[in-house]
C-alpha cells in the first residue's frame, strides 16, 4: 500500500467507508491474506495484503477503574518496526500505540481510535505503552487528561474527561 491508494474493494466486494473497512479486517484472522482493490494513481490494481497481530504487547489502561467502569478505556502497546510501516509514521514518531478503545469511554469520547499513536500525557513525552499506562494511572482522580496525538500524519491535543 502506498500514500494516496484508495480502497475501493475487500476480497471482491465494494468498500463503502473507512469505519466500514476497519471492521471487516478485524474480524480476520493475523496471518490471513486478503486482496485489496484499490485506486493508484487513476488506475485499479488488487492488492495481496497479509494481515499482521496489532501490538502484541499491551497494556491496558483501563484497569485503573473509578465507581466500577474503566478509567480511560485505551488498551496501548509499544511502536514496532511493522507497525511504524502499517501506520507509515516517521522513524520520529515515538510512544504508545493505541490497540483498543471502549466504546463509550473517555478515550472514544475524545476521538482517539485504534492506530493512534501517544506522544505526550500532561504535556509530558512516552517512549512507550508503558510509560504512556503509568503518567494516565498517577493522574489524580477525577482530573482530565491532556494527550498530544499523531493520527494519519497530524499531531492533535485531546482531553480525556474521566467518566463519572
Amino acid at each position: 500500500m502506498k500514500t494516496g491508494d484508495v480502497i475501493t474493494q475487500l476480497d471482491g466486494q465494494p468498500v463503502n467507508d473507512a469505519g466500514e473497512l476497519q471492521v471487516e479486517v478485524g474480524q480476520k484472522q493475523p496471518g490471513t491474506t486478503i486482496k485489496l482493490g484499490v485506486i493508484r494513481n487513476g488506475s485499479s490494481e488488487t492488492i495481496p495484503v497479509t494481515l499482521g497481530s496489532f501490538g502484541k504487547k499491551s497494556e491496558e489502561v483501563s484497569a485503573n477503574a473509578e465507581n466500577g467502569k474503566p478509567r480511560w478505556g485505551l488498551g496501548l502497546s509499544d511502536v514496532t518496526p511493522d507497525l511504524r510501516q502499517q501506520l507509515q509514521a516517521p522513524s520520529d514518531v515515538t510512544g504508545a500505540l493505541v490497540g483498543s478503545v471502549q466504546p463509550g469511554s473517555p478515550a472514544d469520547n475524545a476521538g482517539l481510535q485504534r492506530g493512534d499513536i501517544i506522544l505526550q500525557v500532561n504535556r509530558k513525552p512516552v517512549k512507550s505503552a508503558a510509560d504512556a499506562s503509568q503518567d494516565l494511572k498517577s493522574i489524580p482522580s477525577g482530573q482530565d487528561a491532556l494527550v498530544l496525538v499523531w493520527s494519519q500524519g497530524g499531531n492533535t491535543f485531546r482531553v480525556l474527561h474521566p467518566n463519572g
